[in-house]
């Protein structure tokens, strides 16, 4: 079995990169400047800038004075102390200019109120961007175009954010753990629609809070890195109720229509939209928990996973308005109100909709040692999605106490039809799936006396998948049917599981210069896997498949954990240690296979962060883990599974157990009032685990087996991005890249392969609105992909796959008056193909609006995909499988749209 490793040029490539970080903390060394702000009568002076500058006047470094007069700046030692002066100048008080003095960190300054008598005033437009604390408050005037619509339009335009595709936003590199709206987390962390429907006048500014803590009692006691956005009302106190009521219609035989309705101040908050489409528009971003993922990582809720799939390509990568052939409809419900004594009450409800038909043709090669398996594949599907999400949430939070009670009821699931024609096979496919899932999440954290903090919390959850696939004649019948002739194969699965997670810590808090955490939990889970697969013979029969018995498999899983954490903060510098200890008890027994396994382990999982400020604004930071971890009841199933029409999946190993070590340092740069922002980082991560996924495949059938073999891969990435606004032409620009290299095994008709996968991404960003009439936005982007692998012998070839794909996006608007918009939108993909034409794609669309001012409605006519192009190209490479997909996709569409602003 071959390990994978690093060559040595990657170990020193690693190593000088280690060494660059290391060498920038060791040589910035830095000293802290403290003091305080007063007036005469020695009355703290709050929220004033604090300036060092040198013999020249240019600010080297500079701070703000805090609620009690304090303020601290961190100076770089390489700088001359004789030639550095500290000035305070701030409107209402004389200016202070204080020299520095050598050995001397402390300085009190005594301001002098003084009243200044202004003539006539032109107030022309407020600051920019503003920097208080670790809250950064861009100025949305200042950045909004009378073009933009929405606030998610202005973000976007703002210097170190981002707006995603899918809504999701982004500060400096990073991806925000939510969106408020002035305080409040109305949208249950599912933000979509916020961004796209909340009025760019109803915000006045976008704050992007660093180091956030949404718990009251627990700011300044529990650190924390999350980054969170607030969106600040212009009037807290409105009574009045906006949105907007959207109608339109088009060719071919198209049609939108959407309703919002939106009342926002601090005692209630509501945001509702019904919507409906044939016009290629997604809901489902609307609507979609960004911060899902995280947060059943915090309750350790690994809930089983979709067994049975439709063995399709995954979704071409061009804007899904020009595939998405939908019939849609969402109800998204939000609303929230703020009560007297402090109770905040919260219901969020969607309701979704959806019949799609989706069109394409495959050709899937994997290259194997002395030869190549392929697959051709046309399918054309008809696709019904819906779901309910309901949400109800009571929380108090105040600074003596927290309390939170949430409530989830969720149902979904699809009904999906498909024709197939596999390998010159033809047959009818049938999938259905219905999802149910309950939890109540129940949190209660009060203060002690002595500022200490107790906190108790109970997460339960049940959770089913049942499956459900009908397929025709697509496997070889000498597998399935004993060399036989059938008709149609049923593969039924589900997976019901209970999970309960009780926890309390005791944080120790107080005047100690280190913060303890004293953690304990139990959790239990019960699962089951049950599984059968039939076979419906030609005379119409049916009968049990008899290479096995299907499955009926029992889980449980038992796990006692503390957990010791510690933190503390030091001038410039911060640290936190977690040391988890874990101990699992896990039993799993099926008795058709005399399956019975009961295991116990121990496992020490310890996190440590570090976090070093270099000034007022820069700082590195480093985190390293080691985490160990059980499989779950998928790894364990011993009966054959059919999980999509050419795929056969079954286990013959133990539970796996995994071992994962990795390494992070990221490099923030901000220069708020220049607004440029930069940021660095190198990640490195090594996984070992005790067993490896192995795939059979034969001209027509693809059989995977988890089998009892030690598994290690690795990965190191880098990652670098700077955004900047030019002041001088008004234009965001910003540049980002990422490189990664994995190395890993795959076990293949019999034989370990190993590969080495190297994937580098670079995209430039541009939005500049360069006269008062143009308006440009440009994004490209490059991807370079290479899988190779290693030689098995030494006179064989070093197999190597290769794709590079280029996408750019221009977007062109030219306004002759306030109230008239023509916009050009171009995208071209681009992928070379050495011996074969080049994939060449060229999306021109139009859009005209015209504001009616008077009736307080929006005029617009969208013609998408002008060039009518009515198919669409990809190519995807991994390690040894190379596929070529197609698809169908909308043509030419014209498009009419009423929006009546309310």
């Amino acid at each position: 079995m071959h390990t994978a490793s690093f060559s040595n040029i990657e170990k020193r490539l690693l190593c000088a990169l280690l060494f660059v970080v290391f060498s920038i903390v060791g040589y910035t060394q830095q000293t802290q400047i403290n003091g305080l702000l007063q007036t005469k009568t020695g009355k703290p002076v709050v929220q004033v800038s604090v300036l060092v500058k040198n013999a020249t006047g240019h600010i080297v470094a500079y701070g703000f004075s805090r609620e009690d007069g304090a303020y601290s700046i961190l100076l770089s030692d390489t700088l001359h102390r004789n030639e550095l002066f500290i000035e305070v100048n701030w409107l209402g008080y004389k200016k202070q200019v204080l020299a520095l003095g050598e050995g001397k960190n402390n300085y009190l300054i005594i301001l002098e109120e003084s009243i200044i008598e202004l003539k006539e005033v032109k107030v022309k437009s407020g600051s920019v961007i503003k920097y208080k604390s670790d809250t950064l408050s861009y100025d949305v005037s200042s950045f909004s175009r009378r073009e933009d619509r929405s606030i998610g339009d202005v973000i976007n335009h703002m210097p170190g954010m981002s707006v995603g595709e899918n809504g999701q936003i982004s500060f400096n590199g990073k991806v925000i753990a939510n969106l408020y709206i002035h305080g409040d987390d109305l949208m249950d962390g599912r933000y979509g629609l916020a961004t796209k429907v909340i009025n760019k006048e109803m915000i006045k500014s976008v704050d992007v809070m660093q180091h956030f803590q949404p718990i009251q009692v627990l700011k300044n006691k529990v650190l924390t890195n999350d980054v969170a956005v607030n969106l600040v009302l212009k009037d807290e106190n409105s009574l009045h109720l906006s949105g907007q009521a959207m109608a339109g219609g088009g060719v071919p035989e198209q049609y939108d229509a959407a309703m919002n309705g939106i009342l926002f101040n601090k005692k209630f908050k509501m945001l509702n939209s019904v919507k409906t489409n044939n016009s290629g528009t997604d809901y489902r971003n609307d609507f979609f928990q960004f911060n899902q993922s995280s947060f059943l990582n915090s309750v350790d809720n690994t809930r089983p996973t979709e067994l049975l799939s439709e063995g399709i390509a995954g979704d071409p990568d061009i804007p899904k308005q020009n595939y998405y052939l939908n019939r849609s409809g969402v109800l998204n419900a939000n609303n929230l109100v703020n009560t007297k004594d402090s109770l905040q009450l919260k219901s969020n409800i969607q309701v979704f909709f959806d019949r799609n038909t989706f069109h394409y043709s495959n050709r899937t090669s994997y290259y194997l040692p002395g030869d190549t398996i392929r697959y051709e594949s046309v399918q054309d599907a008809s696709r019904k999605p819906f779901l309910l999400n309901t949400s109800l949430t009571a929380m108090v939070n105040k600074s003596s106490y927290y309390l939170n009670n949430n409530l989830r009821l969720n149902v979904s699931g699809y009904d999906n039809e498909s024709n197939l024609n596999y390998n010159n096979s033809k047959f009818n496919q049938l999938l259905s799936a219905r999802t149910y899932d309950f939890s109540n999440d129940l949190q209660y954290t009060p203060a002690v006396k002595n500022r200490n903090i107790i906190n108790l919390r109970w997460y339960l959850n049940y959770f089913i998948l049942p499956q459900q696939l009908y397929t025709g004649s697509g496997l070889d019948s000498d597998i399935l049917n004993n060399h036989l002739p059938y008709a149609v194969l049923n593969q039924h699965t589900e997976t019901p599981s209970l999970l309960s997670n009780f926890s309390a810590y005791y944080l120790i808090s107080g005047s100690h210069a280190i913060k303890q955490t004293y953690e304990a939990g139990i959790l239990n889970e019960w699962q089951q896997l049950n599984s059968i697969l039939t076979v419906t013979q030609p005379d119409g029969s049916i009968t049990p498949y008899k290479g096995d018995d299907g499955n009926k498999l029992h889980w449980q899983r038992n796990k006692l954990y503390v957990n010791t954490s510690y933190s503390m903060r030091k001038k410039n510098w911060e640290a936190a240690l977690s040391v988890p200890l874990y101990w699992h008890e896990i039993h799993y027994y099926e008795n058709a296979y005399t399956l019975n396994s009961h295991t116990r382990h121990f496992f020490l999982n310890p996190v440590a962060n570090i976090k070093l400020y270099l000034n007022a604004e820069d700082y590195l930071t480093a985190r390293y883990s080691s985490q160990n971890a059980m499989g779950n009841i998928g790894d364990v199933y011993r009966g054959l599974i059919l999980s999509n029409y050419r795929s056969l999946t079954a286990n013959n190993a133990g539970l796996q157990e995994k071992r994962n070590s990795a390494l992070a340092l990221n490099y923030n740069y901000q220069r708020n009032i220049i607004m440029l922002f930069i940021n660095a980082g190198i990640t490195y991560n090594s996984v070992t685990a005790s067993s490896i996924l192995s795939s059979v495949l034969t001209d027509n059938v693809q059989r995977t087996l988890l089998l009892p073999y030690e598994n290690d891969q690795s990965s190191i990435g880098i990652n670098a991005g700077i955004s900047k606004y030019l002041f001088a032409l008004h234009t965001t620009v910003s540049l980002n890249s990422f490189w990664r290299r994995s190395r890993y095994d795959q076990f293949i008709n019999g034989k370990a392969l190993p590969y080495a996968n190297d994937a580098l991404s670079m995209s430039v960003n541009l939005s500049g609105k360069f006269t008062t009439d143009f308006t440009l936005n440009y994004n490209g982007s490059g991807s370079w992909y290479q899988s190779k692998q290693a030689k098995i012998n030494a006179l064989d070839p070093e197999p190597v796959n290769r794709v590079k794909r280029f996408d750019q996006n221009l977007s062109l608007l030219y306004s002759p008056a306030s109230n008239i918009f023509f916009t050009v939108k171009a995208r071209q993909l681009y992928s070379p193909r050495p011996g074969n034409p080049a994939i060449n794609y060229l999306f021109l669309d139009i859009n005209i609006r015209y504001k009616l001012r008077k009736w307080r409605t929006d005029l617009e006519f969208d013609l998408s995909n002008t060039l009518n192009i009515r198919e669409y190209t990809s190519v995807n490479l991994s390690s040894n499988q190379y596929g070529i997909s197609s698809y169908g996709i909308r043509g030419r569409m014209g498009i009419i749209r009423a929006t009546f602003n309310l």
